[in-house]
């Protein structure tokens, strides 16, 4: 079996998470199609490249022209001199004709504005899919991470139910006693255990929860199904001791923004193309060719034949065609333009946005981690208040729903701050730092 273990011990915590989204960078379907991506547009600019290098062709053919034999007319006899009759005989008698060539044939484009400006879009293309690759990075990094601190959601709600489960369990064992010597009634004892028994189902329902949760957690970062994550929650609690991340917002360093501006680049590009169709085109070509022709099967003579030359194509006229074509590119980049402006405005709302979340996270943890060790001070308190007989079982139940209440708000809490500093990195294109994030 395949294990993959997270154990998350202050510092190593960050560690191990980062150990699964390096695992998920490397293994997840989604950049290794984005890693494919990549080495397709590496090879569209090497066929762009090799157009403009020699380009050499051969060929060969092999006929044979069938015919009836050639009715040469009496007149034409008494029209040569005796002597070449014989040639005139022999000629009568051809009813076929085989012929063979083969040909060798170099160029080597010279000038063409095309070729150039074609070769600097798939160069262009080349960097378009890398930040497409390092956008996917990073939406599987936000992926995993939040499906991380997802998962240790519900383990921390799934400890603070057998929190309340152990204290119950203690308050069970007082309250049996005091009700086999008859200081409170049967009623309390049986709310306890009706109490305890719902807890048990809140716990196996979380429990699956945590299940489905890893179990997505491996299909996203391309672990084999029968791999074991395992998560400690124990170095969650630090984060309020954390630094605040790198919040410096400069919208050049967020991929989608960055892959907008690339497919500007091309569009341009584009538009050149089209407007290069005005251009002539100069070519260099050398040929090399052999022939043989004979009224038998057995060709014994080739001629050869050397051509070299150069050859231009100049566009003249096509109807409009370049025309439509470069008005085409214009306005797509006119509607990427658009694109771009709206984009450059809703990233600087997502920035503000998140790096508002991430703030009042961190303020929010200071007031629920102080609640919640009031709480827990209360129910101590009353705990040794209801031992000594001066709280009631209610005082004391009441007290205990509200610590773990409250110990429920600061874990929950604690995930709000890590999910928006992710959302934050993400907002400012810095989404990889998280390795650097201190737990």
């Amino acid at each position: 079996m395949f294990s993959f273990g997270l154990f998350m011990k202050n510092v190593s915590g960050q560690t191990e998470l980062n150990n699964l989204i390096g695992y998920a960078l490397k293994h997840s379907h989604e950049i290794q199609k984005a890693d494919f991506q990549v080495q397709e547009a590496n090879y569209m600019h090497k066929e762009a490249l090799g157009k403009g290098l020699p380009q050499i062709e051969g060929s060969t053919s092999y006929s044979i022209m069938m015919f009836n034999k050639i009715d040469i007319p009496a007149s034409v006899y008494d029209m040569v001199p005796a002597e070449y009759a014989p040639m005139l005989d022999q000629l009568s008698n051809i009813d076929k004709l085989y012929s063979a060539s083969a040909n060798l044939q170099v160029t080597q484009l010279i000038y063409s504005q095309s070729y150039w400006l074609g070769l600097q879009t798939t160069k262009k293309t080349q960097e378009l899919y890398s930040i497409l690759k390092n956008k996917n990075e990073e939406e599987i990094i936000a992926e995993v991470a939040n499906g991380y601190y997802q998962a240790g959601s519900l383990m921390l709600q799934l400890n603070t139910i057998e929190k309340s489960v152990k204290n119950l369990e203690e308050i069970y064992k007082i309250a049996e006693l005091s009700y086999q010597n008859d200081l409170i009634k049967e009623t309390d004892v049986n709310r306890l255990k009706v109490t305890i028994t719902n807890l048990d189902v809140t716990k196996q329902t979380i429990q699956n929860g945590i299940n489905i949760q890893l179990n997505y957690l491996k299909a996203l970062a391309g672990m084999p199904g029968d791999s074991t994550i395992t998560i400690d929650t124990a170095s969650f609690i630090h984060v309020s001791e954390s630094k605040p991340v790198n919040n410096e917002f400069q919208i050049g360093n967020v991929p989608s923004y960055q892959a907008l501006m690339k497919q500007s680049e091309i569009y341009n590009q584009q538009t050149k193309l089209s407007k290069a169709q005005y251009y002539p085109t100069l070519a260099a070509f050398g040929k090399l060719g052999y022939s043989s022709y004979n009224t038998s099967s057995d060709i014994d003579k080739w001629n050869r034949m050397t051509t070299i030359g150069l050859s231009m194509s100049i566009p003249i006229y096509n109807s409009g065609v370049t025309h439509a074509k470069v008005k085409q590119s214009l306005l797509k980049q006119k509607q990427l333009n658009e694109d771009i402006l709206q984009t450059k405005d809703f990233l600087k709302v997502d920035y503000q946005n998140a790096f508002s979340e991430y703030q009042t996270a961190r303020n929010l943890l200071v007031v629920q981690k102080d609640n919640r060790e009031l709480a827990q001070k209360v129910y101590r308190q009353t705990m040794l208040q209801y031992q000594e007989g001066m709280a009631s079982l209610a005082d004391l139940l009441n007290v205990n729903s509200d610590f773990l209440q409250a110990d429920n708000s600061y874990n929950q809490q604690i995930i709000k701050c890590k999910t928006s500093e992710i959302k934050m990195l993400k907002a400012t294109g810095n989404l990889k730092n998280i390795v650097n994030i201190n737990n």
